[in-house]
C-alpha cells in the first residue's frame, strides 16, 4: 500500500526525514515505527548509491512496516529513475509550480501507457531478475493506483494559485507543502506561523485536496504546528528527522547534565 492510499484511512501519518549518509542511522530511525521515511536529496548531498542503501536499510530495519519516500532534487529524469529504481514507496518533488511541471513527472515516474518510466526497477524489493514474479510482480505494483507514489511539492504563491490544476494531473498521487519555502515566497520569516495570508494559502491546498480526495502533508516543526496542521485536515506530516533528533537529543542531555553538576557545585 502506498503512502496515500494509507493517508486515505488511516491519518494523520507521521514520518521522519532521513539526511545523514548513513544506512545505520536509517536503520535505527526505521525501527521506531514511523509509518513513513523521507529521504531528502534535495537538501542534503546524496548519491543515487547512498540512496539506495538508505532505501534498503529502511526496509530492513522496518521489515517493511516504514515506507521510504525519496525527495529528489529537481524534476530531471535521471533522478526520478534512480529514486524509483531502487525500490522507493514513491517520489517527492520539489518546489512544483504548474500543471505542465506536474505533468512531466508523471510521464517520468508512471509506466506506460500513463508515462514512459523505463523499466529497470532490479534493486527494487521483490523485482528480482529471476524466479517467480520478479519485474512482472513489480511492474503490475507499480501500476495500481495504490502502488508507487508521485507526491508534488507545493512551495510557492505561484504553487498555491495553480494547486488545482497541478492537484488535478492525472498520475499525481499526493501534495506536501513546503512551509519554509512558502513562507519565504510570501515574504515571512520562519516556518510556522498565523499570518493571515499564510494561512490562506494553507487552507486553499486542503480545500482543493478535499474536493478532489487527495491526501496533503505538511511538514510541521513543533507541537504547536502539528496542533494546527491537524486540525486544518493534513493527511501526513513530518515531525522529526535525524539532523534534529541528534541535535535536540544531545542539547537536551548537555542541559540536564550542566544542570545536575552546577546545582552538585552549590551544595558542596
Amino acid at each position: 500500500m502506498s503512502l496515500t492510499s494509507l493517508a486515505r484511512t488511516s491519518s494523520p501519518l507521521l514520518g521522519a526525514y532521513i539526511s545523514f549518509p548513513s544506512p545505520f542511522s536509517a536503520h535505527l530511525l526505521s525501527r521506531l515505527s514511523f509509518p513513513w521515511a523521507l529521504i531528502d536529496m534535495e537538501h542534503a548531498p546524496l548519491s543515487p548509491a547512498t540512496m539506495t542503501s538508505l532505501v534498503h536499510a529502511i526496509a530492513a530495519g522496518s521489515r517493511n512496516a516504514t515506507l521510504p519516500l525519496v525527495r529528489i532534487p529537481s524534476h530531471a529524469v535521471e533522478w526520478v529513475k534512480w529514486a524509483l529504481d531502487s525500490g522507493a514507496a514513491g517520489i517527492v518533488a520539489p518546489m512544483v509550480q504548474c500543471a505542465e511541471e506536474a505533468a512531466a513527472l508523471v510521464r517520468h515516474a508512471r509506466y506506460p501507457p500513463e508515462g514512459w518510466r523505463s523499466v529497470g526497477p532490479f534493486q527494487a524489493g521483490g523485482a528480482d531478475v529471476t524466479g517467480e514474479g520478479g519485474v512482472g510482480a513489480y511492474l503490475a505494483k507499480a501500476g495500481r493506483e495504490d502502488g508507487v507514489d508521485l507526491i508534488v511539492m507545493i512551495e510557492s504563491v505561484l504553487g498555491v494559485e495553480n494547486s488545482g490544476e497541478i492537484m488535478r494531473t492525472k498520475g499525481v498521487s499526493g501534495v506536501f507543502v513546503g512551509p519554509v519555502d512558502l513562507r519565504a515566497s510570501l515574504g515571512l520569516p520562519g516556518s510556522h506561523g498565523e499570518e493571515e495570508v499564510y494561512m490562506k494559502a494553507l487552507e486553499r491546498v486542503i480545500r482543493v485536496g478535499k474536493e478532489i480526495g487527495m491526501p496533503v502533508g505538511i511538514f510541521s516543526t513543533g507541537g504547536e504546528a502539528l496542533k494546527a496542521h491537524v486540525k486544518m485536515g493534513f493527511s501526513f506530516m513530518l515531525v522529526t528527522g535525524d539532523v534534529m533528533a541528534l541535535t535536540e537529543g544531545a542539547s537536551a542531555a548537555l542541559r540536564i547534565s550542566m544542570q545536575i553538576v552546577n546545582e552538585l557545585k552549590t551544595s558542596q
